[in-house]
């Protein structure tokens, strides 16, 4: 019995095509974690902010995009961006010229919503996936500021 080379070449392709729609659709649910807080807005932010400079972090700015979006017309439940920097860490990843480019994605940004419904939510990239692309340095340095965001959540996010 002879393989037909050109089924086999269609099936392949298929195959490739079916997988590549299904990374694009559960990529997105993958790359950022969500989780409840179990107090109001202003008391999330606030106390994020309290276990994270009392961490050792620097919070170099707190960006409230409500306030951003009201000036410009537009009406949103409370939004605030916060970036976060350990510069031990900082320094790990950019020390080497070829890990430069991830500064793109630094600091480490923290997003804290009020949902319409008024549920308060913590956004965070997931730290340990994005990381193993970016090789071993980057991983490694941010499986430490992965442990320390998840003691950063402790008492606010409501399913620890």
């Amino acid at each position: 019995m002879a393989i037909n080379w050109l089924d086999l070449f269609y099936g392949l392709l298929l195959g490739v095509l079916l997988a590549a729609v299904v990374v694009w659709k559960i990529m997105p649910s993958l790359m950022i974690v969500t989780h409840k807080s179990k107090l109001s807005f202003d008391k999330t932010v606030e106390t994020f902010i309290q276990h994270a400079q009392g961490a050792g972090w620097q919070v170099p700015k707190v960006y409230d995009l409500q306030n951003s979006l009201k000036k410009a017309g537009h009406g949103v439940a409370p939004v605030k961006v916060i970036s976060l920097c350990q510069p031990h860490y900082a320094f790990q990843v950019l020390e080497k010229d070829a890990n430069k480019r991830i500064s793109a994605i630094m600091p480490c940004r923290i997003g804290i919503y009020q949902s319409n419904d008024g549920k308060v939510y913590i956004s965070e990239m997931n730290i340990p996936l994005m990381s193993k692309m970016f090789g071993k340095v980057v991983a490694d340095a941010m499986a430490s500021v992965t442990a320390e965001e998840d003691a950063m959540l402790k008492g606010i996010v409501a399913e620890r």
